[in-house]
């Protein structure tokens, strides 16, 4: 890679809504369960998930369940010996040292996440709202509504689906 060339960041083009150039370097960023971000650059468009995991020094990647956050905001799993390209519609990526896959219905919309907990923020975050003008609820089995702070956490690995949904505040 030319020392001179500029660095395509993938999540800058996602929010610019525009398709990245077609070749490298690229900058992607790759979190943790808790949305903490680490920039890494590629040479490559496409890359399997190992090799993003072994980037961000996520090791033995066999431990980990990565996930691409595309940019219509839901979360694709990507296989260990899986191809995703960066060009294709991907915003970032998220990686969780976990087994277990937890799945979840966010305003109507399926979720699958990598950790045993999720924040009132991170859902936030998930939904594209804005904390300061959007509340959180998870939904009951019984019908009940139960609201859940930003800070609050909720524990994923309950049995059932969790359901949450967002609305305006003082709607």
């Amino acid at each position: 890679m030319s020392e001179t060339q500029e660095i395509e960041d993938i999540e800058a083009c996602a929010r610019a809504g525009r398709t990245p150039r077609a070749a490298g370097p690229y900058r992607v960023s790759i979190g943790d369960a808790l949305l903490n971000f680490q920039p890494v650059t590629v040479a490559e468009s496409v890359l399997t998930g190992r090799s993003l995991l072994d980037l961000a020094a996520l090791q033995p990647a066999e431990e980990y369940a990565l996930f691409a956050v595309m940019t219509d905001g839901l979360l694709e799993e990507i296989r260990l010996d899986e191809t995703i390209d960066l060009r294709a519609g991907v915003e970032r990526f998220l990686a969780f040292k976990s087994d277990r896959i937890f799945r979840f219905l966010l305003d109507g919309r399926e979720y699958h996440w990598g950790g045993d907990f999720i924040s009132g923020a991170t859902l936030l975050s998930l939904a594209k709202v804005d904390a300061q003008t959007h509340g959180l609820w998870l939904k009951g089995a019984d019908g009940s509504e139960r609201a859940i702070g930003s800070k609050q956490l909720v524990d994923l690995g309950q049995p059932g689906v969790e359901v949450f949904a967002t609305r305006r505040l003082g709607a």
